[in-house]
């Protein structure tokens, strides 16, 4: 199968979703969570499919959603084998929808505040009167900057004014096209970020850390295919030929999820459990 082929089933997919694509061969559905374009998760992620689809032998067919909360509410109705998500997700997953640990990325997840090098704005404290853009509510990056504004005496709808927007991509080049004074967006994206592209702006402030992206399976997977599963993705970076994914994508390696790690990421799950306004 061609690359461009690979693209189309790919968008295929994400219009219709995993239930259009039943065969015979029972592609094993991975779920990726939407932090940029669809294009662009399907280059970046196609080296771990057809990782997982040789160790498994067994397709793998890689899907998205169109936005955050489209992917949290196919991962709760079961529409894929495994998740790669954000990790507040993963744990979102675990214990409303009876996902199973799999493996996480070992690099961690940080909002990055971003201005451009010719404006006034310097520090988190010149965002007084200012816009920023920050991608969906729901993300992880969003709370974690609320809650770095609220540190440095800025209220958001008062002292600043926050605009959402899709993807962490989106929201990073804003205040080069003049949409917001500044921006945040996760490390990763501003680490793989060409030097040409990150010459204009300057980071101005950052948020607390939290850890990498998650994978969990879905409860319908067998406990043997599961541990399968984690053994691959454990084993991955010492493949040859596997450092590319890793360094094009920043994850360094996947490696173990523990206890301690998933009970700190309750507090950003809150979002999605409180009761709804009668």
């Amino acid at each position: 199968m061609t690359d461009l082929m690979r693209f189309l089933l790919f968008v295929f997919t994400l219009v219709l979703g995993p239930s259009a694509l039943a065969s015979e061969k029972s592609p094993l559905t991975l779920g990726v969570f939407p932090y940029v374009t669809p294009a662009q998760l399907a280059a970046f992620h196609a080296p771990l499919k057809d990782y997982l689809a040789r160790g498994l032998d067994r397709p793998v067919t890689l899907v998205t959603a169109p936005d955050f909360m489209s992917f949290v509410d196919r991962t709760r109705d079961g529409q894929y084998d495994i998740v790669f998500t954000a990790p507040h997700l993963g744990r979102l997953a675990e214990t409303r929808d009876g996902y199973k640990r799999v493996a996480q990325t070992s690099h961690t997840v940080q909002g990055f505040f971003l201005a451009r090098k010719d404006s006034d704005i310097r520090k988190i404290e010149d965002l007084r009167g200012k816009t920023v853009m920050i991608a969906q509510k729901v993300s992880i990056v969003y709370q974690m900057a609320e809650h770095t504004l609220r540190e440095n005496g800025l209220v958001p709808g008062e002292s600043v004014t926050i605009i959402d927007t899709r993807t962490h991509n989106n929201a990073m080049h804003a205040p080069l096209r003049g949409e917001a004074d500044a921006s945040v967006t996760g490390k990763l994206l501003w680490y793989v970020l060409d030097d040409k592209q990150k010459e204009p702006l300057q980071i101005i402030g950052t948020t607390e850390e939290a850890p990498g992206f998650l994978v969990m399976a879905h409860p319908r997977l067998a406990t043997q295919d599961v541990d399968k599963i984690k053994n691959l993705l454990l084993a991955f970076h010492l493949k040859p030929g596997s450092a590319s994914y890793f360094t094009t994508n920043g994850y360094e390696k996947f490696q173990a999820v523990d206890d301690r790690t998933m009970k700190g990421l309750d507090p950003y799950t809150r979002i999605f459990l409180k009761p709804t306004s009668p």
